[in-house]
């Protein structure tokens, strides 16, 4: 079922932990106006016109964009520090829930990153020490990063906003308008305006991927097979 306007809101709204008194808070500190009792109205009525510069507003403290707000549209045109916040499932003690991408679901995960319908169907483990934070299990396929991942492992990540944020020469899990894969990154952002992605494989050549091009972005963290 596709969702209106007031449901992203809510949704992105929780997504950044985030109550409706909360966010009359953080538009007081920015000497904005904003009453918990108009954001639950955006929330349950498509109709009602919200200034561009609330809605603006919104998008920002939520962590995601205007035009995802308005139209649910994600065109990979927006950098991956401003992409929707990812949706984060947790036990009945608070405690994360690593969400598990089997590589038949890659595709679908990749069109739904903020279904929280879709993405509450897939498997969910947990593991010591990951029980603060963002985190996905993705499954290898391919063999561009052999010998250190083979198809069929599955690697437990957690989830960078920011160019500056990636370690060079690091495994990361790029979720891309293209598919999804398992690189080494280097941050040529600043520099050349792309980022360089090579393999452990020296079949594989290195290749460039713009920022522009990047849905998600996740730091390795632990291999969970062998």
């Amino acid at each position: 079922m596709t969702k209106g306007r007031g449901e992203r809101l809510r949704l992105a709204r929780e997504a950044a932990e985030h109550t409706l008194r909360s966010v009359e808070e953080e538009f007081k500190r920015q000497d904005l106006s904003l009453s918990f009792s108009q954001v639950r109205r955006y929330e349950t009525d498509d109709t009602i016109r919200i200034k561009p510069s609330t809605l603006a507003a919104l998008a920002k403290l939520y962590h995601t964009t205007v035009e995802y707000l308005n139209t649910g549209s994600r065109t990979g045109k927006e950098s991956f520090s401003s992409m929707p916040t990812r949706y984060i499932v947790t036990d009945n003690k608070g405690r994360a829930q690593i969400l598990i991408v089997p590589h038949k679901a890659a595709a679908g995960y990749r069109q739904h990153l903020t279904d929280s319908e879709y993405l509450g169907n897939l498997d969910t483990m947990s593991l010591p020490g990951f029980d603060k934070g963002d985190f996905r299990a993705f499954e290898i396929s391919g063999t561009s990063m052999t010998p250190t991942f083979e198809p069929g492992d599955l690697v437990v990540c957690e989830h960078i906003e920011r160019p500056e944020d990636i370690i060079d020469g690091h495994p990361y899990v790029l979720v891309t308008t293209e598919g999804i894969c398992i690189k080494r990154v280097t941050n040529m952002v600043e520099k050349k305006g792309y980022l360089l992605i090579e393999s452990d494989n020296p079949a594989y050549k290195p290749d460039i991927i713009m920022p522009n091009e990047v849905l998600e972005m996740w730091k390795y963290r632990k291999k969970v097979t062998e």
